[in-house]
This record gives structure tokens, C-alpha cells and sequence, in this order.
């Protein structure tokens, strides 16, 4: 549990983006976070998913915030750049991405430019703006990579998410959680299980 002397291993400040690092030794989860979030998030939520993958996984966990003030690829680039550095470094061959949000449209956006990325997550990215960019970015998304886009069931975003029938690539899978909305404010514990759910287990085919 993520107390009040819990902190990241280490934290940079690169180009405008703040990143938060906690480090393991097998792989590699990069987080993204929703636009304006910050490396903490609402009730230290993203440090203490770091803490929990770390923990349970070994695994590194980079932390990139969501300056409203940087576009949407420039906010990629540099945090793509910073993790890519970093898994070269360390050597790490199994890298994952978690997107909430606009965090998670990126990755819908510009996830098949990063092939060294196997698996991506995305959480309830908003299908209303830029979808056409968005489509045009996840049919580009090719195998081994693949990527499930992931929408609670009262997300602004649920009464469009048929529109992701339309994408066509057999790399993309939407799933629905029941009862959540944007934020998932029915508890903590559901937020902190999503990668380990969808993205480290056989589930949903994702491995």
C-alpha cells in the first residue's frame, strides 16, 4: 500500500513533461496519463499503480503527466523518446503502454510508430474528438503488436464505441467495463487491476 513516505525511485523533467520512475528489473510498463494529469493522479492513483506492477512484477514503471500546453504528438514523442532511452539502456525487451484517457488516444493515434511496444492498453479515450486520426493510426497497428481499447459502460465516450467495429484490423479488440464511468470512481482497486487484467495475463487473448 502507497503511504505518505512513498515516493518514485526518481523523477526528470524533459522538454515541458514530467515522467515519475520506479525501477524493476523485467520490463517495462509505460504510463500515460489523462490530459492535465499529473505523475500522481486524483488519490496518488498512478504512483500507486507503479508501486503495485513493481512489486508484483518486477517490472519497471515510467510515468509520463499530460501538459494541456504540448499537442498530442509532440506529448508522445518526448515520452516515447524518454522510455525508449531508458528500455535501451537497461535492455529491456518487453515494454507495455497504459493510456488513460487522451493518454490512451495517443496510443490509438501513434502506437504503430513504436514497434518495440508489443501490447497496448487503453482506457477510455475520448471516440469524439480526432476519431478519424485515431482509425486511421489503430489500422496501422500490426502483428505482433496489439492493442485493446477499453470504455466503462457510463463513459462519455460508451454510446459511440460501435464506431471501433468500423477499424479494420484483427489487432484491435474494445471491451467493456460494467458499471464505470470516466474515472472508474467505483474504487481504486479496479484502476490498479487493469494492466494485470489486460495486459500481463492471458485474458481477452491479449498474450
Amino acid at each position: 500500500m502507497v503511504g505518505i513516505y512513498v515516493y518514485y525511485d526518481a523523477s526528470l523533467s524533459y522538454r515541458g513533461i514530467n515522467f515519475g520512475l520506479l525501477e524493476g528489473t523485467e520490463g517495462l510498463l509505460i504510463v500515460k496519463t489523462g490530459s492535465g494529469g499529473s505523475i500522481y493522479g486524483y488519490g496518488e492513483k498512478y504512483l500507486k499503480l507503479g508501486v503495485r506492477i513493481k512489486e508484483k512484477y518486477a517490472m519497471s514503471v515510467i510515468v509520463s503527466d499530460n501538459p494541456l500546453e504540448i499537442s498530442s504528438l509532440d506529448n508522445m514523442v518526448v515520452t516515447m523518446a524518454v522510455a525508449d532511452k531508458y528500455r535501451k539502456e537497461k535492455s529491456i525487451s518487453k515494454v507495455y503502454y497504459f493510456g488513460v484517457s487522451r493518454g490512451g488516444q495517443y496510443a490509438a493515434m501513434y502506437g504503430y510508430r513504436y514497434k518495440w511496444v508489443s501490447k497496448w492498453l487503453s482506457l477510455n479515450m475520448p471516440l469524439f474528438i480526432n476519431w478519424h486520426q485515431s482509425k486511421e493510426g489503430l489500422e496501422q497497428l500490426l502483428h505482433p503488436q496489439n492493442m485493446i481499447l477499453l470504455f466503462g459502460d457510463r463513459d462519455p465516450s460508451y454510446p459511440y464505441v460501435e464506431i471501433i467495429d468500423t477499424v479494420n484490423n484483427d489487432n484491435i479488440k474494445k471491451v467493456i467495463i460494467p458499471n464505470a464511468d470516466h474515472n472508474l470512481s467505483g474504487g481504486i482497486e479496479e484502476f490498479l487491476s487493469l494492466p494485470e487484467k489486460h495486459l500481463f495475463s492471458n485474458k481477452d487473448n491479449v498474450v
